[in-house]
């Protein structure tokens, strides 16, 4: 991996053309990466898994009842290239941001799910409802 802090970067070295299997020690740098370029630093680092997943590439949980960690974002362990796992990281980080800061009670696609659409369009990511 690049010692680099664009996503640009990213997306070049790894290709479209490979799968791309995250790890754990990598998924940091990509995070940091969105939470500032899309999230003005704001977030906070929840807890991330990578696990296989049948029917989703990620998901978002929330727990209130949970002792250290009530936000969770869970990752499949293989996607079809890196610019596809950025997506749905970035994804499920908007589902965050709309717990953590905007207070929302479900953190569904409605309309400020949608308001990320530009800034994930300057980066050169989509941002949409479902990934396949």
């Amino acid at each position: 991996m690049p010692r680099t802090k664009s996503l640009a970067t990213l997306i070049q070295y790894y290709g479209e053309n490979r799968y791309f299997k995250p790890r754990q020690s990598k998924i940091p740098l990509v995070y940091k990466i969105l939470n500032s370029q899309i999230f003005n630093k704001k977030l906070k680092k929840p807890k991330i898994i990578i696990k296989r997943i049948h029917g989703a590439l990620g998901y978002f949980e929330f727990n209130p009842y949970a002792t250290k960690y009530c936000h969770k974002i869970t990752l499949h362990n293989k996607y079809r290239n890196f610019k596809e796992f950025a997506e749905v990281l970035g994804h499920e980080m908007v589902h965050y941001y709309q717990k953590l800061i905007l207070k929302q009670n479900t953190a569904k696609h409605n309309k400020d799910f949608y308001k990320f659409k530009k800034k994930f369009k300057k980066l050169g990511l989509n941002l949409k409802r479902v990934y396949k």
